[in-house]
């Protein structure tokens, strides 16, 4: 008896697990915080929609010398003020800069490399950060500094009127 139960249990689990998990490219009716209704789908045609509601911060490249690099960016807070005076906010939380850039192979520079930031947008302020392998801030300066040899974490944290972003990037010093 105890066995046909058991059995029974995993069959409902499964199924409702398989049901859960299938990908549907349905539209609902939803209603958003104002009472109005909306209409929602998770068809391909909502990622242009989710960046329009979903502000994010300006992107940032990093010139270093003839190579160029797109640092991860990491967590940021950011607003827009709307055309009917509403403001829209978005809070991202991300891991730190040594878990952002693991996943991605370090730029090869020497010590005598020029590095350049190119926000898309100029920030108010930055701060540049490197950190170590154990999550720790090593040091804070306003530049890139290229110190000591082989892998090096770097964190940019910039600051706009809109809010404040990080992008994480490593480089390999020779």
């Amino acid at each position: 008896m105890n066995s046909k139960l058991v059995v029974v249990s995993l069959s409902f689990i499964v199924f409702f697990s398989l049901t859960g998990c299938s990908d549907t490219s349905e539209t609902d009716d939803g209603v958003d915080n104002n009472g109005e209704t909306r209409q929602v789908s998770n068809d391909d045609d909502t990622k242009e929609s989710f960046e329009e509601n979903f502000p994010e911060p300006p992107g940032l490249t990093l010139y270093a010398g003839e190579e160029i690099l797109d640092p991860v960016l990491g967590t940021y807070s950011w607003s827009v003020e709307n055309e009917d005076g509403t403001v829209t906010a978005t809070e991202v939380d991300a891991a730190a800069p040594p878990e952002l850039v693991s996943i991605i192979d370090p730029m090869e520079v020497t010590a005598d490399t020029t590095i350049d930031l190119g926000f898309e947008e100029q920030p108010d302020r930055y701060t540049v950060r490197i950190w170590d392998e154990d999550n720790a801030i090593l040091s804070e300066s306003d530049e890139v500094v290229l110190s000591g040899e082989g892998i090096v974490i770097y964190e940019v944290l910039a600051h706009w009127e809109q809010g404040t972003a990080t992008y994480a990037f490593s480089l390999d010093i020779e």
